[in-house]
């Protein structure tokens, strides 16, 4: 990962690695991603885009994606990490002229049961992301604003002046200039941080976005149990004696040369 990417990473909270993906190897994910949820299935989710969680497991091609030790590596150049886990991955398609939005929000919202913020999204873009089919928008810098994700603000509908009032007032101004529109070609990778705010805004063209979503997280993060949605979900979150993260559902995808022990690094 160039120094200067990692640099405009820490600076503005999101960073985009253009063509890291090849054309045929987008191909062959695309070819997955149809066979598993065809077109012809988009309309059983009306207005909603499509979301898949746990992608992954339904083709080996989408596996090895989310498997990839070259997007893990960058992460952890990213989040200076000394190991990178797999957290999720998501496959989502915004069908053509499909009004669905994504509020804005900060992806920590739904992860505090880390006792960390570190963890990365990398979205890949299987076809264009443009900003007539609903690309990804940042508030450029919001990761330096903390946790602003309470129940007013998360998952909101609307443009960012809909989210002023539940903004801290000295951010209000802020984030009416940090707006930035992330469009992507196919192959481009774009990774933003879980304290960045981000959002989409609906496809309004006639062409299907698709793109899909790999969450990273730093292998020194610990599981905080309470903090879960549900108690159910405890038995498939297994933690070692130090409360990380282990197991099949959270493989270990990178590690630094060094081979560093897990922890606090």
């Amino acid at each position: 990962m160039p120094p200067a990417d990692v640099a405009f990473f820490a600076e503005h909270g999101w960073v985009v690695v253009r063509g890291l993906v090849p054309p045929a190897r987008v191909a062959d994910l695309e070819a997955a991603l149809d066979a598993v949820i065809p077109a012809a299935s988009y309309a059983a989710w009306g207005e909603r885009f499509v979301e898949v969680a746990g992608i992954s497991q339904a083709a080996p091609a989408l596996a090895a994606h989310a498997h990839d030790a070259q997007v893990a590596a960058i992460a952890g150049a990213l989040l200076g990490a000394a190991r990178i886990q797999l957290l999720q991955d998501t496959a989502l398609i915004k069908p053509a002229r499909n009004p669905a939005t994504l509020a804005w929000h900060q992806d920590r919202s739904y992860l505090s049961y880390l006792d960390r913020p570190a963890v990365v999204t990398a979205r890949l873009a299987l076809t264009p992301c443009t900003e007539a089919n609903g690309c990804l928008r940042v508030l450029d810098g919001s990761h330096a604003w903390g946790g602003q994700h309470g129940d007013d603000l998360a998952f909101r509908r609307g443009e960012v002046e809909d989210t002023l009032d539940a903004l801290p007032a000295p951010l209000r101004a802020r984030a009416l200039a940090a707006e930035r529109t992330v469009e992507l070609a196919p192959g481009d990778v774009s990774f933003h941080g879980c304290l960045t705010f981000h959002g989409s805004r609906e496809n309004r063209s006639d062409l299907a976005r698709k793109t899909l979503v790999v969450r990273l997280m730093d292998g020194a993060c610990r599981l905080l149990p309470e903090h879960l949605p549900s108690p159910a979900l405890r038995d498939l979150f297994t933690t070692d004696g130090a409360g990380h993260l282990v197991g099949p559902s959270f493989p270990q995808l990178w590690q630094t040369p060094a081979g560093a022990p897990p922890g606090d690094q």
